[in-house]
């Protein structure tokens, strides 16, 4: 089976593919993240017997950031892939990212009756690109021939417009992470682990955010929650930033809030440290914004978070309700105010707050678990029901 995926993808996704690994041989093409790298990651996550394709892609031929900007990556020209197609082409089973890429569409051009077209659906807005008749063209040509849709949350389900002709198969399958041990000893150490003090002296909690350094994420509202919180509510913490991106403006902008002995920027971490810092840290924070054309589709980051038993404060924006449930704490989305008040109720009261991050890990065990969500997948994908398991290699086609 081939899995594509478009430029820097989220290589958690891929974890829950491990039990494809029974039945299929597994190749994934992506773009834009060094082979290296992603060789290594997926490694970490047990997927070492999955071939790696890196292609380029249009907008990986332009020299500069700009014209990769003017090339539209999702939805004009710069998603089209410029090699490798026909080794995608030579699989049973291709598995693709949301049907407006330009390498979906040509995947559905050339794919052959016999093989199967999987469609991985995380788009949550309804009707986003019904005004780009490019997109909505390609969309309904790589739905109309798709055989299996799984779409990631509710919302995307009930966002999805399937086209008249449509004869596969829809289902709602959430993705998975990977589930770590909760062990006294990582407990102990997360409390032992060095922090910085207060004027007072005390040891101060650690707030982590992980995610792309882009103003969609909401990083800009989080530091201004952090000034409130000390300013108004007395209220003194640390905040960890992970995540690929320039640094350069939020580092900025801590300094100018008085903040910059506060923030530490760690840029881009492998997943295993970036498990290793949710295991120090206190809380997870994921102020995701809501702009016209996107909101949180899922928050990877943030499930991983909830499985280390990290309690979570969020701006309600896109799927992250559906996902985390009401165990979260919510603010406004776009009000620094209110994420400043869900950050200080959980640093208030650090009892409710580790009773808030236990259940919040029952939560991504019971619902998340990445082996269990991707049995679903694979029964989904091979027309069985999830109970039936996954069986052997030549009960999976």
């Amino acid at each position: 089976m081939a899995i594509v995926r478009g430029s820097r993808p989220n290589l958690a996704e891929i974890a829950a593919y491990r039990v494809f690994a029974e039945c299929f041989d597994l190749a994934f093409f992506f773009a834009g993240t060094p082979e290296d790298d992603c060789r290594a990651q997926l490694d970490a996550l047990g997927l070492s017997a999955v071939r790696l394709r890196r292609y380029h892609s249009v907008s990986d031929l332009a020299p500069w950031n700009w014209m990769r900007r003017g090339l539209d990556y999702k939805v004009g020209i710069g998603s089209y892939m410029v090699n490798h197609l026909d080794d995608v082409l030579n699989h049973d089973i291709i598995n693709v990212c949301d049907a407006t890429f330009g390498f979906t569409h040509q995947i559905e051009r050339a794919i052959r009756p016999e093989q199967k077209l999987v469609v991985v659906r995380w788009e949550n807005i309804p009707g986003r690109y019904d005004r780009i008749w490019t997109a909505v063209l390609r969309a309904n040509a790589v739905m109309k021939r798709a055989d299996v849709v799984i779409c990631v949350t509710r919302a995307a389900l009930e966002a999805t417009q399937l086209p008249q002709g449509f004869a596969g198969q829809v289902a709602q399958i959430y993705p998975g992470v990977d589930q770590p041990e909760i062990r006294p000893e990582r407990v102990a150490a997360r409390n032992a682990a060095p922090r910085a003090a207060s004027a007072a002296g005390s040891a101060l909690p650690v707030i982590l955010f992980v995610g792309r350094l882009q103003r969609s994420k909401g990083l800009h509202m989080l530091l201004a929650a952090m000034r409130m919180l000390r300013d108004k509510k007395r209220q003194d913490a640390v905040l960890w930033v992970v995540g690929g991106g320039s640094a350069a403006p939020f580092q900025k902008l801590a300094e100018s809030l008085g903040l910059g002995d506060r923030v530490k920027f760690f840029g881009s971490l492998p997943n295993g440290e970036v498990r290793e810092k949710m295991g120090a840290a206190d809380l997870y924070c994921q102020p995701s914004l809501v702009t016209p054309n996107w909101m949180e589709q899922f928050g990877f980051a943030m499930v991983e978070a909830m499985a280390s038993g990290l309690p979570v404060a969020a701006f309600d924006s896109g799927s992250i309700r559906e996902v985390a449930g009401e165990d979260a704490v919510y603010g406004t989305v776009g009000d620094p105010a209110s994420l400043a008040e869900a950050l200080g109720e959980l640093l208030r009261n650090p009892v409710k707050a580790r009773a808030r991050g236990e259940r919040l890990r029952q939560r991504a065990a019971r619902e998340f678990d990445a082996d269990r969500q991707g049995a679903k997948m694979l029964a989904a994908i091979s027309g069985r029901t999830a109970e039936q398991g996954t069986g052997k290699r030549s009960e999976c086609a």
